[in-house]
């Protein structure tokens, strides 16, 4: 069976205590529903909030300082609260006796300047938050006793999923998506020589297939 081993070199820049996302405070006042589709097309999404590190982040914009539509919201009253992003993050940070959907209309959720949350009526027009995700670069090398096609479209996308499911173990989130950086006319791999006993003084993490 044919044995690959991948080094990541810049792998100790991916765990799970690095926020995965850009945040963007806008100030034109929308309603959530229209606050959604700005952020879908100018961004990723309405923000979605996973940690405290989040809420204190958000917290270092000079423009935070009045309440926002983040991307949590629910269908009807007793439906589940989802983020419009579809993420699967349970984190809540609810303001004392919230949710109450006071008036059997508030479906939908805005962060406060002191971290909190509170459900809303979503035709409500309020300054939001969007975000984007972090984009890191991870170069590696790929090492072999056979002499490979490293450039195959098929061996490609194999260590593309190799890289994925190790990425994942190190805190790369769900919502993040790996891709080949293609530079025109060059080769997403480059070929080198080593001689047979020479050995990388790089730091690495190596993973064998």
């Amino acid at each position: 069976m044919m044995r690959i081993d991948l080094i990541f070199v810049l792998l100790s820049a991916l765990n799970s205590s690095v926020n995965s996302r850009v945040f963007y405070i806008i100030p034109e006042r929308m309603s959530w529903s229209e606050a959604q589709t700005y952020c879908r097309q100018k961004h990723t999404d309405l923000a979605t909030l996973d940690d405290q590190a989040d809420i204190a982040e958000l917290k270092t914009f000079p423009k935070f300082k009045e309440n926002m539509w983040i991307g949590l919201y629910q269908q009807t009253g007793t439906s589940p609260w989802i983020w419009s992003d579809q993420s699967k993050s349970v984190f809540r940070l609810w303001a004392s006796k919230q949710p109450n959907n006071y008036g059997g209309i508030q479906f939908c959720v805005y962060i406060s300047p002191d971290g909190s949350w509170n459900d809303w009526d979503c035709l409500e027009k309020m300054p939001f938050i969007c975000y984007d995700m972090k984009r890191q670069i991870v170069r590696f090398e790929v090492k072999s006793s056979q002499i490979l096609i490293l450039n195959d479209p098929e061996l490609k996308k194999k260590i593309l999923a190799k890289i994925e499911q190790t990425l994942k173990e190190e805190g790369l989130t769900e919502e993040a998506k790996l891709s080949w950086n293609l530079i025109s006319g060059e080769n997403v791999f480059q070929r080198m020589w080593y001689q047979k006993n020479e050995v990388s003084q790089t730091p690495c993490r190596r993973i064998r297939n």
